[in-house]
């Protein structure tokens, strides 16, 4: 699914392209606030994108140009995740096969160890056995450290859901 995050969004639209969706993420425009609400309609509009948005009066701006939105009101990933999660009717899942590169949005890629041993710690080779790579920005993915943060909120997601 299509996304397209507006500035206030920039963790969860990163949890969403670890999902696999493609998320549109824009940041803090050098505009005034009217001019970047234009935008973000626009862009939404144009990809054809569910907005996400913590803004009220942008979210009533875009259902009323018949755009689909979402109005974020939690501020915590994982409840965020179910607003999404019940506000279109689909559950999300993490599985790194199917993710995105949180950081550009570009597809991830499985890469083999011996294609990266010059790129990443030796002592990431040795604890780790799967990788991923951006096709778009090359950053190098693995199931390190923060693999235990991911799965304790997509937990508690998941105790939410039911």
């Amino acid at each position: 699914m299509r996304f397209v995050a507006d500035g206030m969004l920039g963790k969860l639209a990163r949890w969403l392209r670890l999902a696999g969706h493609d998320v549109i993420y824009i940041g803090k425009l050098n505009l005034p606030s009217e001019k970047q609400d234009e935008e973000m309609l626009e862009i939404a509009s144009k990809e054809k994108g569910v907005l996400l948005t913590a803004d009220v009066v942008l979210h009533k701006r875009a259902t009323k140009s018949g755009l689909k939105s979402i109005l974020i009101r939690e501020t915590e990933i994982a409840k965020q995740l179910v607003e999404i999660s019940r506000r279109l009717g689909k559950r999300i899942e993490i599985v790194p096969e199917n993710s995105r590169c949180p950081i550009c949005n570009g597809p991830l890629t499985s890469v083999e160890k011996n294609a990266i041993n010059n790129v990443v710690p030796e002592k990431v080779l040795i604890a780790n056995d799967s990788f991923w790579r951006c096709t778009d920005c090359r950053k190098i993915y693995w199931k390190g450290k923060h693999w235990k943060n991911i799965i304790e909120t997509m937990n508690q997601y998941e105790n939410m859901m039911k």
